[in-house]
């Protein structure tokens, strides 16, 4: 075996997880303290938070935020509640309206952006009153790659934890990258089985007979096999430039990639909310939010080049019909296994091979869960 060659894939003799992973009250609520409040969560893409508005209302692990940027055009996320009484401050209504102080619609306590109380009416006849003891509670925000990460306790910063995909980010310039267009999805299955399926293609022939003359199901290799990011390459078949209905570019291919990305597909989990796909004219993101044990949210985010007036038109509805098409094929089969996982007799079976990239998933994940923390 020569060193480009990837090691076979294994699956070093592992079971899939019990039902209970699946339907368990009690481990949905250790996952959000194991999992959940301690890792970076993408909260949405840079500009999305636009210059010309003040404030995004934002719903992560069932805890209301909003972003801001403040005085100096840093990016922050607080808890989206006033600290006289409890209202939530910026709503989809009144976002655009706060301008440069954020004001509670209730009793008019106003803050900077930067989160400090600067007036309360009518509060400083109380004595014992100080403005500097109420301001925003205020939670870790970072920006990497042009999205927003949050971090209700961080252990690092994002750049070290992305750093085994960081290349990647800049090879396909993702900070420069523009939203494009938009998919939203409610997925009746738990948000472990949408991680699981995203990372095999063992189904592919069966479930996704048209990704699978694009990419043909053995052509993958893992270049991330263990901890909570992983993935790797699968190659294009000779007739397909990129991943699209018709198999043809969706615009001009991405600049400065290699003979051999032009060539391939990269698949990657980042652990325990983004699919990070790269392909060779744009970058596709699925951001999974838990619902409940059985009930997630998907949003699918399609990124392409900034245009110049010289360049080949942008045509990305091939592109987009195509993902639609595989996305509701893979919700499908992720409903069907929480269903069948739901069963009180239900017995995990052998991974393939082909799924040694699940199995991986599956140990980093019951590590995390079962880790003891402080």
């Amino acid at each position: 075996m020569n060193e480009s060659t990837p090691p076979p894939r294994s699956a070093q003799g592992a079971y899939g997880i019990a039902g209970e992973y699946v339907t368990s009250e009690a481990i949905y609520k250790k996952e959000s303290d194991a999992i959940f409040s301690r890792r970076w969560l993408c909260a949405g893409r840079l500009e999305e938070l636009d210059p010309s508005s003040s404030c995004l209302p934002i719903t992560l692990e069932k805890q209301n935020l909003f972003l801001v940027r403040d005085e100096s055009g840093m990016i922050r996320a607080f808890r989206n509640f006033c600290r006289h009484r409890g209202s939530q401050l910026v709503t989809e209504s009144n976002c655009s309206s706060m301008g440069k102080r954020i004001q509670c619609p209730y009793h008019a306590w106003t803050y900077s952006r930067s989160g400090a109380l600067t007036s309360a009416p009518n509060m400083a006849e109380n004595d014992d009153f100080d403005e500097n003891s109420h301001g925003l509670f205020e939670v870790s925000c970072e920006v990497f790659g042009g999205f927003i990460w949050v971090n209700f306790n961080p252990e690092e910063t994002v750049a070290e934890w992305l750093q085994p995909v960081a290349k990647h980010f800049q090879n396909w310039q993702i900070s420069d990258l523009r939203l494009g267009h938009e998919l939203v999805y409610h997925v009746e299955a738990n948000w472990k089985l949408i991680f699981q399926n995203y990372s095999e293609c063992y189904h592919c022939p069966i479930v996704h007979p048209m990704l699978n003359r694009l990419t043909p199901y053995q052509g993958s290799s893992n270049e991330l096999d263990e901890g909570p990011i992983l993935g790797g390459p699968m190659g294009l078949a000779d007739s397909s430039q990129t991943m699209s209905c018709d198999g043809k570019y969706a615009g001009p291919p991405i600049g400065n990639l290699t003979a051999d990305q032009l060539r391939s597909v990269y698949y990657f989990t980042i652990c325990p909310t983004m699919f990070l796909s790269l392909h060779p004219d744009y970058v596709l993101i699925h951001r999974i939010q838990r619902i409940d044990t059985g009930n997630s949210k998907v949003v699918c985010q399609f990124l392409f080049p900034t245009q110049s007036s010289d360049q080949q038109k942008l045509t990305p509805d091939q592109a987009i019909e195509f993902w639609d098409l595989t996305n509701r094929q893979d919700w499908n089969v992720c409903e069907l296994a929480q269903k069948g996982m739901s069963d009180p007799a239900y017995q995990p079976g052998p991974y393939s091979n082909l799924e040694s990239v699940v199995a991986a998933f599956d140990r980093n994940y019951l590590s995390e869960l079962d880790s003891k923390r402080d």
